[in-house]
């Protein structure tokens, strides 16, 4: 072993101490395995289609450049099929532009590394993608004009505005760039976005924001087919607006609900142009290839179709089931063993025709000290759940993540819910014998 691995493993131990190791998993999901994936992001079940297999493979079938786009986007990459899907895309979004990127990572990491500048704010809720710090830490904005805002909390942004405001002057030209999601992935609440949103039109003038809404996890999901949750609130800046048209920027990634890789990033040309030119992973990355591009025109078939707002109503229909499912298990079960996060916010006007109120999310966190041994009774029981503990969440927040899928059936559902009942007696259980033991 060379010093450098002798290092390392040192500090790989200390992760170990911590429980805090990551390692590469397998799981064998086939119909022979009897293993049930309660950890996919494929909320629409668009990666099992027979539908969008046959549309996929039918148009490999007549295409004749199948495999690598060749090079970067600035080299040989551009084809006629990749503008052709960004167009598409600026119109389905009712965006001025669009612009593709291999990932989701990529686009955030790419915008705040290159947008904002030196004399900028950028305020950002706490729990927003790493790939949003990731870009910060690359941009020229001073670490004490970038600021977080508590969680989903429209106030804790207020107090935030006041102060920068308090600092400008009449003549003040920065930006105030303000980053967040629609749709966070570990408590799977949403965003309060109106509120939000009216909060900052307070304390600055619309000329100098520049709101960015982080879509990940609700494209293909939310809204009129799957268009989102800012386009179904009509916040989305355009040049059609329909509605108060108070985001600037929206991020929709291809990795989850529609089953594929990459994302686009929705925004002004002048945004677009400047991305081309100054954003580092898009110029120096090969782009998207020719495979990935066709994939994405079969996903979009399906997303604009019938069976895509089938598969949206499905979804819908097993989150309020299993929350229903989950409200009786954990009535009856204490905190400290395991609980849900706090009711979300409802952020949505009750008088939207395309959200309701209260939308389901197919994300569920569930909360326990004990979260790699929950994860592992659950495997030994036929279901994949994984534990999510530091860094990824703060300490105290360890849990196990649920993700639906539109294609799980019911009777699954109250078989996982089931053996987390199981799992929780047994923990009682426990702590019942060793009270009895002092």
């Amino acid at each position: 072993m060379t010093g450098l691995d002798a290092r390392l493993g040192r500090l790989l131990e200390g992760r170990k101490d911590k429980n805090r190791f990551r390692s590469l998993k397998e799981y064998d999901t086939s119909p022979e395995s009897n293993l049930v994936d309660f950890s996919s992001n494929d909320y629409l079940s668009l990666t099992s289609s027979s539908s969008l297999r046959q549309s996929y493979l039918s148009r490999l079938s007549s295409t004749t450049s199948i495999f690598g786009s060749t090079g970067s986007r600035l080299l040989s990459g551009c084809t006629p099929s990749h503008s052709s899907l960004e167009k598409r895309f600026q119109e389905f979004f009712n965006s001025p532009s669009a612009l593709l990127f291999n990932s989701g990572w990529d686009a955030n990491v790419s915008f705040f590394s290159t947008v904002p500048q030196s004399t900028d704010w950028v305020i950002f809720d706490e729990l927003v993608h790493a790939s949003v710090h990731s870009g910060l830490r690359a941009s020229r904005v001073p670490l004490d004009r970038r600021i977080p805002f508590d969680h989903n909390d429209p106030q804790s942004l207020e107090d935030v505005l006041k102060r920068i405001t308090s600092q400008g002057s009449s003549t003040d030209k920065s930006t105030v760039f303000v980053a967040m999601e629609s749709l966070y992935s570990m408590d799977g609440d949403f965003s309060p976005l109106p509120s939000l949103l009216d909060t900052l039109e307070r304390f600055v003038p619309r000329e100098r924001q520049c709101v960015v809404v982080d879509e990940a996890h609700s494209t293909g999901v939310y809204g009129e087919q799957g268009r989102g949750i800012v386009h179904a609130l009509g916040e989305e800046a355009s040049e059609n607006r329909r509605g108060k048209g108070r985001v600037d920027i929206r991020l929709m990634t291809f990795g989850k609900a529609v089953g594929c890789s990459g994302a686009v990033l929705l925004c002004s040309p002048t945004v677009r142009s400047f991305l081309i030119n100054f954003a580092r992973p898009l110029i120096f990355s090969t782009a998207l290839p020719h495979s990935t591009i066709i994939a994405l025109e079969c996903v979009w078939d399906v997303l604009q179709s019938e069976e895509g707002d089938q598969r949206r109503l499905s979804l819908m229909s097993l989150s309020s089931y299993v929350h229903s499912l989950l409200d009786q298990l954990l009535s009856r079960i204490p905190p400290a063993v395991l609980h849900l996060p706090p009711d979300p916010i409802i952020p949505f006007p009750q008088n939207s025709s395309v959200l309701p109120s209260k939308p389901g999310s197919p994300i569920l966190g569930l909360l326990t000290p004990t979260p790699h041994a929950l994860s592992a009774f659950l495997l030994d029981r036929g279901f994949i759940v994984r534990p999510v503990v530091p860094p990824t969440v703060p300490p105290g927040g360890e849990r196990v993540r649920i993700c639906l899928r539109a294609g799980m059936e019911k009777t699954v559902i109250k078989r996982l819910v089931d053996t987390l009942g199981q799992w929780a007696e047994m923990k009682l259980d426990d702590e019942k014998q060793v009270r009895a033991k002092l």
